[in-house]
């Protein structure tokens, strides 16, 4: 089967979790005898032009001319209209919902896939007039849209809900697939790796946060939190716009390292290995894969109760209220104070996270590909 995925960004180079979700999955089919062909813009978030023609490990990408960036995490980049219409492809995936590309379905009589990625953002997170206009677009076009995919992929159960209780869709019409780590990803790294690296004694608590420094992953509020734990090791990593303002906020404190720049996948899992305690204190995910990618590695997790993090987590972890500082310094504290605890979550998470290898999801991918074949 040829399978062309439309999607705003694509991991290589861009990183964040659809990125990862979409190339993961893009590896999977290959791996199964499937031909994978990206669509994608042809700039990186911060605006960077990216070469038209491409190919990062056997998945062929075709950026198309984008017009103009759609704040963070989208662009309109109309080109691909044509490429879907003159497109040999047996089936197109399109992934984000209320993108200018979820008009694909109107230019091919082939049968097209959305997973929605659950955008239920809460007001704020974006900007004033973008809040505005989904709320237009929603009341207007949302349900007449979203009724011109054969299918609708949801990343969780309360995606599938929010789906029919704000769009009514219909239950038969939404496939439940969550988001995968590859099987390698479920083998434990060493541990003293990244802690010789970064010179952390083997007897020190580490609490680890890893996302994307941007405004919506409430890294702030882990800076406020680590106040109360001098003699905890609070490790911020990852790289987005954030980073400067995230830095401002912590200096003066000694219990807080960051780690930017170039961040492999391995160093990542070298990083969740070390730590003992794993947190998001994310305004909104609509999954959360760095959860997964925690519990592989043994992390006792601790989340938010945004979007789709307490569903991912499930008894697997604890949960504070979101942007709520005392509930999260308790959940906190009951972590760092209670060894047990910790070991039970991380034995959980160990066998939680072998349902969402991405093995299993690619077997439940390609049955939905082929309900809907014509």
């Amino acid at each position: 089967m040829k399978i062309v995925i439309i999607t705003p960004f694509f991991y290589y180079p861009i990183t964040g979790g659809m990125e990862v979700h979409v190339y993961n999955i893009a590896s999977g089919l290959i791996k199964n005898g499937h031909t994978v062909e990206i669509f994608t813009s042809d700039i990186t978030r911060e605006g960077k032009s990216l070469i038209h023609e491409d190919s990062f490990e056997n998945i062929k990408i075709r950026r198309f001319k984008t017009w103009f960036r759609i704040g963070d995490f989208g662009s309109f980049f109309p080109g691909i209209f044509k490429a879907v219409k003159n497109s040999d492809a047996d089936l197109f995936h399109v992934h984000s919902f209320r993108h200018p590309h979820n008009l694909a379905p109107f230019f091919t009589k082939k049968p097209v896939i959305l997973t929605s990625h659950w955008p239920n953002y809460p007001s704020g997170l974006r900007k004033s007039w973008i809040d505005f206009f989904i709320k237009f677009f929603d009341f207007l076009f949302g349900k007449l849209l979203l009724s011109r995919f054969d299918k609708i992929i949801a990343v969780c159960k309360p995606e599938s809900e929010w789906l029919v209780s704000k769009f009514n869709i219909e239950s038969k019409n939404i496939i439940l697939i969550p988001n995968c780590i590859p099987p390698d990803q479920l083998n434990r790294r060493d541990n003293s790796v990244f802690r010789k690296k970064n010179k952390i004694s083997k007897n020190k608590l580490v609490v680890l946060a890893l996302s994307r420094l941007h405004k919506s992953k409430g890294l702030d509020l882990v800076i406020q939190v680590s106040k109360s734990f001098p003699n905890v090791q609070f490790i911020i990593m990852g790289n987005g716009p954030e980073l400067d303002n995230l830095k401002y906020l912590a200096n003066g404190l000694k219990n807080i390292k960051f780690i930017y720049g170039g961040i492999s996948d391995e160093s990542k899992l070298q990083a969740m290995s070390s730590a003992d305690i794993f947190v998001s204190a994310s305004h909104y995910e609509a999954f959360g894969i760095t959860v997964l990618e925690a519990f592989s590695q043994g992390c006792s997790v601790l989340t938010s109760d945004s979007g789709g993090l307490p569903w991912v987590v499930d008894d697997c972890g604890l949960i504070f209220k979101d942007n709520n500082l005392n509930d999260f310094k308790d959940k906190l504290n009951i972590l760092i104070n209670n060894k047990k605890l910790r070991e039970k979550y991380s034995n959980a998470g160990i066998v939680r996270v072998k349902s969402f290898s991405l093995d299993n999801i690619i077997s439940d991918l390609i049955k939905a590909y082929n309900g809907v074949k014509k």
